[in-house]
């Protein structure tokens, strides 16, 4: 006589946690690949700075007046900053869109919790009607 039936569907709300773990779990995958992707990049670039160094050091070294050692170290310096700068907005890019695909994620599964908990809410009345 005292047992109160639960004011929503258990199964369903086991069923939403199960869900929004898993999107959880998906999202920090996301996340995780897209830092393993920067990384990799990162390691790509080093690669290229002490490469773009090594022909720095190579030209000053090099015969030829100062002026022109200068000029030469110039251009350089010029078009290895222009890399760099590239180099930097494509890290900003992989970044933001590894967080926008983990972000994406989540939000896509709060709102689909927030409807199955609703749902949810509303089952046991409909049954006992």
């Amino acid at each position: 006589e005292n047992y109160k039936p639960t004011p929503f569907d258990i199964k369903s709300f086991l069923e939403t946690q199960r869900k929004n773990l898993q999107a959880i779990s998906e999202a920090q995958q996301t996340a995780f690949e897209g830092m393993q992707a920067l990384a990799q990049r990162q390691t790509e670039i080093m690669s290229q700075i002490v490469e773009e160094n090594s022909v720095i050091a190579k030209e000053a070294l090099s015969k030829g007046t100062p002026e022109e050692k200068i000029a030469k170290n110039a251009d350089l310096f010029k078009s290895s900053y222009e890399r760099s700068i590239d180099n930097l907005n494509e890290m900003s890019d992989l970044i933001n869109k590894s967080n926008q695909q983990a972000t994406g994620i989540i939000n896509k599964r709060v709102s689909a919790s927030i409807n199955e908990i609703k749902a949810a809410v509303k089952s046991p009345k409909k049954k006992a009607a």
